[in-house]
């Protein structure tokens, strides 16, 4: 049955909200005139406590008058309306107020809903199984380490975060060592996992994470955006509403206990303004805001309809396969804006968090001028980019990949990948955008082609993540490569989306794992503590029963699993962790030797 919305809030007129200064006009999301709204979607109103909204009337196109349910927004400054049932593909959904609504006409607006194909165009990769061959202590862990090359004294002490694939969340040291694991295929649907970093939550450090079955092109509709603390236990979930499937892209915690996400849908759209069919195949990008304890939607952006598709730097495919025309990779919180990557575009958008109306659009490319409201300085131009942010001194970072790949035939904008740092000045017509700093990789150039990131340190030096190339690079400020590594290739398209460094306190919550093998008269003893960011050193204790053991060997922890090999044994054996301080930490299960436990 096709649902419309229809609001009512008590009546105010232009006239009587300038008489009214109390009654400030309300934001709605999705945004009035949006073209490609869900079929499932809620209307959100921000600016509002809930106990002010007025009757709410729900109408379809024809009239009928259908229900639905509230949500307020858990920091009281907004609700949403939840229609009863889904609405028409192409339905005009009217909804029509008393409150002052930004961008309607007496509160009354409309939006179209989308005409969806579906994603069946896109096949989810093969997932990565369970290993069995792993550490001796921990089977099904199989990690991948760094192979570090330069780790010089003007390094962070930061922990490394990277999710390789077919590999799986992983911590590591600067030495390449790995401190925590996860493999991608666990807890049922996840067979992959994308842009694994850690974030702040309620004012505590979070490891965040996209997990799902991903296509392979970054069209996924069957992913969740997961929180965990620094125990590893998963708190919370804040996936897109309004029916949308999380995206790899992008999950940005904002710091007001919501996190930015973002969705790919496939709509038939008008192409032939670009040479396309008219019943064509795009695929629109939405950005939300979700509420992180309701889920409820409190911002929400649609690409297709706010950015003309003549801005995008490809064409709709000869074979009438979807047309990625902007393809979103990197929201961010800016002030009153919120700051949107379009690859295909070399564009980064600032977007109105009131209304969802395009504030600027920076581009790098100089292909189309009239789609950039900046004048780009010779030396800062840059192509394709990712992972773009806003830093403390207002200048703008991204990772420049300078070219795409090659199947989409687009112009090279720089022969080299780049961490690049922008500086906007001007207003109006007279906005310009500087070049701050480039760094690039030394001595070798290196070509990152797909995905990458780029972030700002603590101690003031730059982090690359160089995506595709399986590498990583970290840079003083004036640009000398004081660490770097690589991630040992495993074959399968082996590559790591975005790459971090930062502090990192784990605890987990089990105790160390220990599996050992007899070796002659001894034993070798393997001692593992998955997470644990404190442990330094093991002991090797060893006896008949647990009141009587003694130490019979020792080693520095050397990896995620150390062996410790002893010359005398006794039945059974146990390892004891110690931290830097050496005051014992944890200690594994006491186990007959040949037997592993955790």
């Amino acid at each position: 049955m096709a649902v419309a919305v229809l609001f009512a809030f008590g009546a105010l007129t232009a006239s009587a909200e300038a008489k009214n200064k109390n009654n400030k006009p309300v934001s709605v999301f999705p945004a009035p005139t949006t073209q490609v709204a869900s079929d499932d979607t809620t209307f959100s109103f921000r600016g509002v406590k809930p106990k002010n909204m007025g009757p709410i009337e729900v109408r379809d196109r024809d009239g009928n008058r259908i229900g639905g349910k509230r949500l307020k927004h858990s920091d009281g400054k907004g609700v949403s309306f939840i229609p009863k049932g889904k609405f028409e593909p192409g339905e005009k959904v009217r909804v029509k107020t008393k409150k002052g609504i930004k961008l309607a006409k007496n509160g009354n607006f409309w939006v179209r809903i989308g005409r969806f194909y579906g994603d069946d165009d896109e096949q989810a990769a093969p997932g990565t199984p369970p290993a069995t061959d792993g550490l001796k202590s921990r089977p099904e862990l199989k990690p991948v380490g760094l192979d570090v090359s330069v780790n010089k004294p003007g390094a962070s002490p930061d922990k490394v975060f990277f999710a390789p694939k077919p590999g799986g969340l992983t911590i590591a040291d600067k030495s390449g060592r790995v401190r925590w694991f996860r493999p991608a295929g666990f807890g049922g649907k996840g067979t992959q996992v994308y842009n694994f970093q850690t974030q702040t939550y309620r004012d505590r450090p979070v490891l965040t994470y996209w997990k799902g079955a991903s296509t392979g092109r970054g069209f996924s509709q069957r992913g969740d955006n997961e929180i965990l603390n620094n125990k590893y236990k998963k708190i919370a979930t804040a996936n897109p509403g309004n029916g949308y499937g999380a995206n790899i892209h992008e999950f940005e915690l904002t710091g007001r206990d919501t996190a930015l996400v973002q969705a790919y849908r496939g709509v038939k759209y008008d192409l032939t303004p670009v040479g396309g069919p008219a019943d064509g195949k795009i695929m629109d990008n939405i950005i939300q805001e979700v509420d992180i304890k309701t889920g409820a939607v409190l911002w929400e952006w649609h690409a297709v309809g706010n950015v003309g598709i003549k801005s995008s730097q490809t064409a709709p495919p000869a074979d009438g396969a979807v047309w990625d025309y902007f393809h979103t990779n990197a929201v961010k919180a800016d002030g009153k804006g919120i700051l949107v990557s379009g690859r295909r575009q070399s564009t980064v958008y600032r977007i109105d968090r009131n209304n969802a109306r395009v504030m600027w659009r920076l581009r790098g490319d100089g292909v189309k001028p009239k789609t950039n409201d900046f004048k780009i300085a010779p030396g800062a131009e840059w192509g394709y980019q990712h992972d773009m942010e806003r830093l403390p001194n207002g200048d703008i970072s991204l990772f420049d990949n300078g070219q795409d790949r090659p199947t989409t035939n687009v112009p090279v904008i720089n022969e080299e990948s780049s961490v690049l740092v922008l500086r906007l000045s001007g207003k109006g017509n007279n906005r310009k955008a500087s070049l701050v700093k480039r760094y690039t990789h030394q001595p070798d150039p290196l070509v990152a082609q797909t995905q990458g990131s780029a972030r700002l340190l603590e101690n003031g030096n730059w982090f690359a993540g160089w995506g595709q190339l399986l590498a990583m690079t970290e840079f003083s400020p004036d640009g000398e490569v004081v660490w770097d590594a690589t991630i040992p290739d495993q074959g399968q398209n082996t590559n790591s989306y975005r790459s971090f460094a930062a502090p990192w306190d784990g605890k987990p919550t089990d105790g160390p794992s220990i599996a050992s093998e007899a070796d002659g008269a001894g034993a070798k003893v393997y001692a593992s503590w998955n997470g644990s960011t404190k442990v330094q050193s093991w002991k090797v204790l060893t006896g008949a029963t647990a009141d009587s053991l003694t130490e019979v060997g020792s080693s520095n922890w050397k990896d995620l699993e150390t062996m410790v090999s002893v010359p005398t044994v006794d039945s059974k054996v146990r390892v004891v962790a110690y931290d830097g301080k050496g005051e014992k930490i944890g200690e594994s299960g006491l186990i007959a030797v040949g037997e592993q436990a955790r």
